[in-house]
C-alpha cells in the first residue's frame, strides 16, 4: 500500500473490495442468505403495520404520541445500518462496519426500554434531541433479566468503535485465518441484531390490537384491503432463526434471549 509504485490507493482498494465480496461470499454464503433474507422479510412485515403506524386509530400507549415516531424511526433506521454493515463487512472494512452494530444494538435497546418503561423520560429526551447516556440511563435500569449479555456486548463492541488499540484495521488483504473470522464475527453479529430487531417489530411495534386489526382487515372486511400475509412471513422468520443456530456462537445466543425476555425496569 505504502509503495511509491502504488498510482491509486482508491483504486487499489476497489479491486481488493471486489475481490473480498466474491471470497466471503463464497465462504459465508449462509450468514449472508441469513442477514438478507430477514431484511427482506422484516420489511415486509412492517409494511402490512405502516398505514396504522403512520396514521394511529388505537389509544397512543400511556397516552404518549412520542412513542410510535421513536420506535418507528430507530427500527427503520436499523434497516440502513444493517444493510451498511453488511456491504462493509463483504468488502473487507470489518472494523468500519462495527460502529454501525453499535448503532444498532442502542437503538434496540433504547426503543425496548422506552416501550415498557413507565417513567417517560428517556422518550422525552430522544424526542427533544438530548443525548441519552447509555449504560447509566438504559443498562442500569434493567433489574431483569441478567444484563450481562448486554455489558459484554455493549463492551465488545464499544472497544472496535472507538480509536482503542484493538479497533485497528492495517490491511484490506485479508488472508490470515484470525481476519477471516473478524468478517465472520461481523455476519454472525448481524445475524443476532436482526432477530432481536424482528423480536422489536412482532412485540413492540405490533402491538395486540394491531396484529387483530390486521387479521381482521385481511380476512373479513369486504372489501378486504390486502392479502393477509403477515402469518405467513412470521414462519420465514422463525425457519431463518432456527438455521441461524449453525453458526451463532453462545455470546450471540445469550443476547438474543436476554433481549426476548420480558424486562422489568427498576423504579
Amino acid at each position: 500500500m505504502y509503495s511509491r509504485t502504488t498510482v491509486s490507493l482508491s483504486t487499489k482498494f476497489d479491486d481488493l473490495a471486489r475481490e473480498n465480496t466474491a471470497f466471503f461470499s463464497r465462504t459465508n454464503k449462509d450468514s449472508i442468505d441469513g442477514i438478507r433474507e430477514l431484511i427482506d422479510v422484516q420489511c415486509k412485515i412492517a409494511s402490512c403495520f405502516i398505514g396504522w403506524w403512520l396514521a394511529p386509530v388505537m389509544p397512543y400507549r400511556k397516552g404518549h404520541q412520542e412513542l410510535m415516531p421513536l420506535l418507528f424511526s430507530l427500527f427503520h433506521r436499523n434497516f440502513f445500518n444493517a444493510y451498511s454493515a453488511l456491504k462493509l463487512t463483504l468488502f473487507g472494512f470489518y472494523e468500519s462496519a462495527r460502529p454501525l452494530l453499535r448503532c444498532i444494538f442502542e437503538s434496540l435497546m433504547i426503543s425496548k426500554f422506552c416501550h415498557i418503561c413507565e417513567v417517560d423520560q428517556v422518550m422525552r429526551k430522544w424526542d427533544s434531541g438530548q443525548t441519552i447516556y447509555f449504560a447509566n440511563t438504559i443498562l442500569k435500569k434493567i433489574a431483569y433479566p441478567d444484563t450481562k449479555p448486554f455489558y459484554e456486548f455493549w463492551a465488545l463492541i464499544c472497544e472496535h468503535s472507538h480509536a482503542t488499540k484493538t479497533s485497528m484495521q492495517v490491511s484490506l488483504e485479508l488472508k490470515s485465518k484470525d481476519e477471516q473470522e473478524h468478517v465472520g464475527e461481523n455476519l454472525a453479529l448481524l445475524n443476532a441484531l436482526l432477530e432481536c430487531n424482528y423480536h422489536l417489530l412482532n412485540t413492540h411495534l405490533i402491538t395486540p390490537e394491531l396484529a387483530y386489526m390486521d387479521k381482521f382487515y385481511s380476512t373479513r372486511v369486504i372489501p378486504k384491503i390486502g392479502e393477509y400475509e403477515t402469518s405467513g412471513l412470521k414462519k420465514r422468520a422463525h425457519i431463518q432463526f432456527k438455521k441461524n443456530r449453525a453458526f451463532l456462537g453462545r455470546e450471540s445466543i445469550k443476547l438474543i434471549s436476554a433481549y426476548k425476555r420480558k424486562w422489568i425496569i427498576k423504579k
